[in-house]
């Protein structure tokens, strides 16, 4: 099984604020969700996980993972450019998500940010079936991650959130 989860609260997640990134902290409400799912992880054997190099994941990894962990920049946030930091307005959206589609304003292009997510999928499937992965990431990875490992739906809407934090999905493998 691959097991997708994303990182525990951030005051910017709180608040409302593109992460991007930004190398936010968990705050006490992450920190306390990342102990109740490593609770719930208990129940399963995992064998390996991936989490994004950003401290918040890393953070969140190291209260829930008694497992090896390899850390992989393909997991990190998009880069969400001059939007950083904003509040996550839906005129803000719409505006990120059109520069990510062009690749302006600072943001990273949405078809390098999927491509550089499926990449790691494939790996991950390809070294490590029948085994059970943990996945640590962001929101946007956590979208494109699902839509991936889902059969890529045609009607998929990337600007649909996937779960909250610490929503755990899971896969067969």
């Amino acid at each position: 099984m691959i097991h997708l989860i994303r990182h525990g609260q951030t005051d910017w997640n709180l608040f409302k604020r593109a992460n991007g990134q930004t190398d936010t902290l968990l705050n006490q409400t992450g920190i306390e969700q990342a102990r109740l799912k490593a609770k719930e992880l208990k129940n399963i054997k995992l064998d390996l996980c991936f989490c994004s190099s950003q401290t918040r994941a890393r953070q969140f990894c190291e209260i829930v993972c008694e497992c090896p962990v390899v850390f992989d920049e393909r997991l990190i946030e998009i880069n969400c450019g001059e939007f950083e930091g904003m509040e996550e307005t839906p005129e803000m959206m719409k505006l990120l998500w059109n520069a990510a589609q062009r690749g302006d304003r600072g943001v990273e292009r949405f078809d390098v940010f999927i491509k550089r997510n499926i990449d790691l999928c494939d790996e991950i499937i390809e070294a490590h079936k029948g085994k059970n992965i943990l996945i640590v990431t962001h929101a946007a990875n956590a979208r494109v991650i699902n839509y991936y490992l889902s059969g890529k739906p045609k009607d998929y809407d990337f600007t649909k959130s996937v779960g909250g934090n610490c929503e755990l999905i899971s896969f067969e493998n």
